[in-house]
């Protein structure tokens, strides 16, 4: 094994602490479990379920057919710094009446420069390993009740050296893939939404030779969201709007067998304007364990965070904290 896959191993498991991983598992796919990152402060207050939730431009990480209800154009940032590093996400999508929901998002994952020691211990060299995915994105409502969408991905990772490189210290591989997603509303208030979505089909990510490619975390999601308008009167204005939403997900690697991971989210809130939530992931190759979250918007302007707190994991890393910030034009 490199010395950038080694790296990059220690990397990948630090950054999903819940990993029951063997050391042959984390070297196949030391270049790919990036695209497993919870993204978005939304969702991650959720419980990181986000298969049937719409509207917001960062569920195209776990369902690109959640965008096609957009109906303003909107722009967001997204940050996260976790045991690994740092991630940080920007999303962009522009709807057309008629014609659907162009965007686009870019992932980049930093897991920071690690030193390079000779066998005496001297660093002789440091390494800089990277992974970035670049989606475009297409997603329309088909009918009020159905949506679909689809995200073409370009993958990448490379590690930089500088310094006294040996052989193998660098490395670079480029691969492609696709998420479908689908969703669809249930009963006349359309208040039940399912969605389904495979991620990550495409070709493994090569950066030595074919024998070390590393294939890339296929999975299918399957999940569901309710939502429930509190009754108006209960608050003695009928413009008032209360709601309670409930999403739970169930997610399996694609043609294996074994345990799923199960999420689950609720999210109550005024409008936009002042949102709380909270979930728990129960989850093999990720951030395990609960979640909280708060989300307030005035105008077109929006800010979410989130907070995990892990279990299930005898490594003493930081709970990570996400931010998300939108805006809408």
């Amino acid at each position: 094994m490199g010395g950038w896959r080694t790296a990059l191993a220690i990397a990948a498991l630090s950054a999903h602490p819940a990993v029951r991983l063997s050391a042959q598992t984390q070297s196949q796919n030391a270049g790919a479990l990036f695209l497993l990152f919870p993204v978005g402060a939304q969702s991650v207050g959720m419980g990181q379920a986000a298969a049937a939730i719409e509207g917001r431009g960062e569920v195209v990480f776990l369902n690109p057919a959640g965008i096609g209800s957009l109906s303003t154009s909107e722009f967001a940032l997204h940050t996260a710094r976790l045991a690994a590093g740092a991630t940080n996400a920007i999303t962009a999508f522009f709807p057309r009446r008629g014609v659907g929901v162009f965007g686009a998002a870019l992932d980049l994952v930093d897991y920071g420069d690690q030193d390079v020691n000779d066998s005496n211990g001297t660093t002789i060299a440091r390494i800089a390993p990277r992974n970035l995915a670049l989606l475009a994105t297409y997603a329309a409502q088909l009918t009020g009740a159905v949506s679909l969408g689809v995200s073409y991905k370009l993958i990448e990772f490379r590690v930089d050296c500088s310094g006294s490189c040996p052989p193998l210290s660098g490395g670079h591989g480029v691969t492609h893939a696709l998420d479908l997603g689908g969703q669809f509303t249930v009963g006349a208030d359309r208040a039940l939404r399912v969605g389904v979505a495979l991620r990550n089909l495409g070709f493994p990510l090569q950066v030595n030779n074919r024998d070390q490619a590393d294939p890339l975390p296929t999975r299918l999601v399957v999940g569901a969201a309710y939502r429930l308008l509190l009754h108006p009167a209960a608050f003695g204005n009928a413009d008032d709007r209360f709601d309670l939403n409930v999403a739970a997900d169930v997610e399996s690697p694609w043609r294996e067998t074994g345990n799923p991971d199960v999420r689950v989210g609720v999210d109550v809130g005024y409008r936009e304007a002042l949102r709380v939530r909270g979930g728990y992931a129960f989850v093999h190759e990720g951030l395990s364990g609960p979640s909280v979250g708060i989300g307030v918007a005035t105008g077109s302007i929006g800010v979410d965070l989130a907070r995990t707190f892990l279990s299930g994991t005898d490594l003493v890393v930081p709970n990570p904290t996400f931010l998300s910030f939108r805006v809408e034009f």
